[in-house]
Order: structure tokens, then C-alpha cells, then sequence
């Protein structure tokens, strides 16, 4: 990529800021829970409209998705991932200390810079585009759901993704740079049990309470020997009103997370028969919900190593004296004594595994993916009150922009230098080797998106399983 189109691009960039660091900041000041983000889905949309894009609301029939589409002529055509869900309970005052501010959610994994910075980085890639004549197509998906990784799997199976030859997007992390290794796959089901209410001092028999309690137990039991490799994770979203009240419907929501994605299904599927005996054994009833399964991160080296020249002509995060104070605040509160740390360098990462799950791993295994990391201070925990009030500071603005001015530029040498493009492809389909991938699964599709509010007051009732 020539000098100038760099310049001009970043140019481009820094004339959009303004507008970017206005969606980041109304994101954030408007969480919304996954399937229910309507505010989100609608600021990003109509921006690109005003762009130029032609854009395609409530795709695939996801009321809070959308697919925005500009061409400047037949090329590669470079898909943008935008991301917008907040997570429950983790609303928190832009403050450095736990101060929360009454809303249902908070934007604990940083989901508004993502959405905010990758839609501006498409934005951006348009404009220099048409600019220099540069033939070929952006495609910016807006993706609900990511949290309960959902949204982008339901997509993906229904062909939001179809034509897209490689894909950008950016996420919050301990690092800046460009992973290339995996994150962990995860299958997540709710569990419902249900037996017979009556008075608590009389008949407790039929207990749905009794029967997660004993799945619970047998499956921590049964951990350490058969499936110690495994991260097997639980909430119970509901279990009864009172204790003069014999429960009788328990839900509760599993996962089951592993960096192999048959051994987590494998696990998932051992996990199973353990709830229904102990529905058998107390007498109650038993309704697997499933909700999805996904894999993590096919890791891409091309795809890194494009991304990462990005980040050295942009450089690291530009953290002044004002952020780091706040970042080192903020780390004290989450974790007292301990030193503060934060990456101010960029690198390509390619050791280890990434402790969580990303609903893009699933198309990651079909369509080279690149992501775009930018720091917080490992005091501060991901899914946390913490990363909430990070989310919607300065430092974390400058975080996300470094971000998305590097997909942008990513996004320019990619449609400039088609061997790129061919190399990753081919990078992925040596590390897939042939093996033949089952389908995306997501579960519940009638209820997320006809009535997501169902799921996240606990009384939804999936009529399939596998939808």
C-alpha cells in the first residue's frame, strides 16, 4: 500500500473521529441487553446509510441485526464486524470505583467501541476507496447477541455472511496487536426442571430445586475424573419464590467450554443424561433449552501479520497522564496492592489460548478472520463492574480507535494486494485439513426474536431444539 493512500486514509479516519467517538459514547449510554438492541442497531445503521450503504435492517430475520453493503466495482469484498450487546447487571457510573447506575446492563466487555469503531473503520475504508478508485465491496454486519454467542452463528447459517472473503473486527483485551490463536468453544443449554408446588412445612417431595441441586452436585462429583479438561459454567436464573413455597420450576443456564470444540460437545452430551436422572430420581420433569454451541478462533498468521503492519504505522494507544490515572484507580478498586499493568506495545500474538468464547469463531473456520486488540490494565476484569466504567472512559476511546483506524487500513491493503487474500484462504483451509464441520446450531430462534424479553426474564419456552 503506497504512502499516500495511507495518509489519505488516515485522513479520512480523523475527519470521521468525531462521529465514531459520538456512537461509542451513546452505546455506552444506552446498554442494551443481547436481542433487545434497538437503539444500538439503529444509530449504526442509519449512519451508514448516510454513507452511502445500502442497508438491509432486521437481516435474516434477527430484528436487531442488519447488513450494510457498498461497491465500488467487482473485487474482494472485506466483511466489518459490529458488535453492540451489553451484559446484565454490570451497569456502572463512569467512575473508578463500583458505582452502579441503576440500568439493566452495562458495557462490561466493551462492545460499544467495537460497534462505534469497526462501523467508522468501514466507513473509513469506503471513502478512500472511492477516492482512488480501489474496485471491490465492504460489507458491515451488525450483530446482535454476541454475549449469549448467538447473533452472529444464526447469521452465518443463514447467509448474512455469504460472499464475504475475509473479515475485520476488534475487541478489548490484555494486549494490543493481532491475535492469531484460538479462544475457547463453548455449547450452552438452559436447563428447566419442573415438578409441584405446595406449602414448604408440608410436602417438599416433586422439588425442581431438589433435582438442579443434585445435577449440580454430580456433575462437580463427576468432574475430576471424566471431564477435568473442561470449564463447566452455571447460574440458576430462577429457583422459587420463597422457602414456604416448594420450588416448582428451577432454570439453570449451562456452558460448557473447552479450546477443542468436539470435546466440549463431547462433555456437553455427558452432561445431559446427569440432569435427566436427576429429574428421574426427585420425580420432576426435565426440558433441555438449548441456546448454542460455537467454536473459538481458527488462527490465521496472513491475516495477523497484515493487521499488525497496520498497527505499526498507527502505533500503540496514545494513553496521556489524565487515563493512566484513571486505569490506575480503577485497578486499585478491583484489586488492591496489586502493580498496575498495562501493554503499551504491539504484537503479534500467537501463544496460548484466550480464556472465553467468541460467536466469529464460529465463521472463522470458513472465512479468514483478522481482530484488532486493544489493551485494558489487567486489573481490570472483563465481565466485571470494572470494565463497565473503563468501557465509556477516555482510555478506553483511544483503545477503540486505535482499533478501528487499523481495521480501516487493514481494510486497504487487503483490496490492494489480492495475494493476501488468496494466502489466508489458503492458510485456512490447510488448518481446517479437510475435516468435515457440523452446521452452525442456535437454539430458541422463534423466542430471540420475537420475544427476547422472555429469555431474559427466565420464562421463555423454546419449541425446538437445535432451530
Amino acid at each position: 500500500m503506497d504512502d499516500r493512500l495511507i495518509a489519505e486514509t488516515r485522513e479520512i479516519w480523523k475527519a470521521l473521529e468525531p462521529d465514531t467517538r459520538e456512537k461509542i459514547d451513546y452505546i455506552w449510554s444506552n446498554p442494551e441487553l443481547p436481542m433487545m438492541e434497538y437503539k444500538a442497531e439503529a444509530a449504526l445503521s442509519s449512519w451508514l446509510d448516510k454513507h452511502g450503504f445500502t442497508v438491509e435492517r432486521g437481516v435474516c430475520g434477527l430484528p436487531t441485526a442488519f447488513r450494510a453493503v457498498w461497491s465500488n466495482g467487482e473485487g474482494p469484498t472485506i466483511g466489518f464486524l459490529a458488535e453492540y450487546d451489553a451484559l446484565p447487571g454490570q451497569g456502572n457510573r463512569l467512575e473508578p470505583n463500583r458505582a452502579p447506575d441503576g440500568k439493566h446492563a452495562g458495557h462490561a466487555c466493551g462492545h460499544n467501541l467495537i460497534g462505534g469503531a469497526d462501523t467508522g473503520a468501514a466507513i473509513t475504508a469506503r471513502h478512500a476507496m472511492e477516492a482512488h478508485g480501489i474496485k471491490g465491496t465492504i460489507v458491515v454486519l451488525g450483530t446482535p447477541a454476541e454475549e449469549i454467542l448467538w447473533g452472529k452463528i444464526a447469521m452465518f447459517r443463514d447467509g448474512a455472511f455469504d460472499g464475504i472473503d475475509v473479515l475485520l473486527t476488534s475487541h478489548g483485551d490484555y494486549q494490543n496487536g493481532a491475535p492469531s490463536r484460538p479462544c475457547l468453544s463453548c455449547v450452552s443449554s438452559e436447563f428447566v426442571f419442573r415438578g409441584v408446588s405446595s406449602h414448604g412445612g408440608s410436602r417438599r417431595s416433586q422439588n425442581a430445586l431438589d433435582a438442579a441441586e443434585l445435577m449440580i452436585q454430580s456433575v462437580e462429583r463427576l468432574r475430576a475424573h471424566q471431564f477435568s479438561d473442561a470449564i463447566i459454567g452455571h447460574v440458576m436464573r430462577f429457583a422459587g419464590f420463597m422457602p414456604s413455597i416448594t420450588p416448582d420450576e428451577v432454570r439453570l443456564w449451562i456452558t460448557v467450554r473447552n479450546a477443542d470444540f468436539e470435546r466440549a460437545e463431547e462433555v456437553y452430551n455427558l452432561i445431559l443424561p446427569i440432569a435427566q436422572d436427576a429429574a428421574r430420581y426427585t420425580g420432576t420433569d426435565f426440558q433441555e433449552q438449548f441456546i448454542s454451541a460455537s467454536r473459538g478462533y481458527l488462527p490465521n498468521d496472513t491475516m495477523a501479520e497484515r493487521l499488525h503492519a497496520a498497527m505499526e504505522i498507527t502505533g500503540p494507544p496514545a494513553w496521556d497522564d489524565d487515563d493512566l490515572t484513571f486505569m490506575q484507580d480503577l485497578s486499585e478498586h478491583c484489586r488492591p496492592g496489586q502493580p498496575f499493568n498495562l501493554d503499551m506495545t504491539t504484537a503479534i500474538h500467537t501463544e496460548g489460548v484466550d480464556p472465553y468464547g467468541q460467536d466469529d469463531g464460529e465463521a472463522s473456520w470458513y472465512i479468514p478472520l483478522a481482530r484488532a486488540n486493544w489493551a485494558y490494565p489487567t486489573g481490570v476484569l472483563l465481565h466485571n463492574w470494572a470494565a463497565t466504567a473503563n468501557s465509556g472512559h477516555e482510555s478506553q476511546m483511544k483503545g477503540g480507535l486505535f482499533a478501528g483506524e487499523a481495521l480501516a487500513l487493514t481494510a486497504l491493503d487487503l483490496l490492494t494486494d489480492h495475494t493476501a487474500i488468496a494466502a489466508a484462504k489458503a492458510e485456512l483451509a490447510e488448518r481446517v485439513g479437510g475435516r468435515e464441520l457440523s452446521p452452525p446450531r442456535v437454539g430458541g430462534f422463534e423466542v430471540m426474536t420475537n420475544n427476547p424479553e422472555t429469555f431474559w426474564d427466565s420464562t421463555w419456552v423454546s419449541t425446538d431444539k437445535l432451530g
